[in-house]
């Protein structure tokens, strides 16, 4: 059984949200993307809820947006490409219910086996641009990320202390 973190349960939450703003009748993983890199702006507006542990987020959050940011990759100018890379979609569900797509589920599958079934968005960004189909790849090899170096740092970020 996967378990997910509180910032995968966030994202995912956003990220129905990003899919509808596109006109998606499914969540694709980049709509995910778009959730991991939208916790920050999301964030202000839920410290008044009483169901989400906001520092398990913000600690979870914290750590790979500190690695993004040393590979000097802009959050807010990653979010803003990425959603004007993202094609409109052919409508909204018909059941108001926003489902993962098959290439969504097993990004998440892939990221559970990486993650030994406790899921973080750390899992979840690597898996998503390993992905060749992904749009946020694209996006960080046009700004000549290291891909492969990006993915290793994500993953030393879970030993570092702070």
């Amino acid at each position: 059984m996967i378990h997910f973190s509180n910032g995968v349960q966030l994202a995912w939450k956003v990220s129905s949200y990003e899919a509808s703003n596109k006109k998606s009748s499914l969540i694709e993983v980049d709509h995910i993307m778009l959730g991991i890199l939208s916790l920050d702006k999301v964030f202000e507006n839920l410290k008044n809820s009483e169901r989400i542990d906001l520092e398990k987020i913000v600690y979870e959050k914290d750590k790979l947006y500190n690695t993004l940011i040393s590979h000097n990759i802009n959050i807010t100018s990653m979010r803003r490409n990425l959603r004007k890379a993202l094609p409109y979609g052919s409508g909204l569900p018909s059941d108001n219910i926003y489902h993962r797509s098959l290439n969504c589920k097993n990004a998440f599958l892939s990221s559970a086996k990486l993650a030994n079934n406790y899921l973080t968005i750390n899992h979840l960004y690597i898996t998503i641009i390993g992905l060749e189909t992904s749009y946020s790849r694209h996006l960080l090899i046009a700004e000549k990320v290291n891909i492969d170096k990006l993915k290793t740092d994500i993953l030393f970020s879970f030993y570092k202390k702070n």
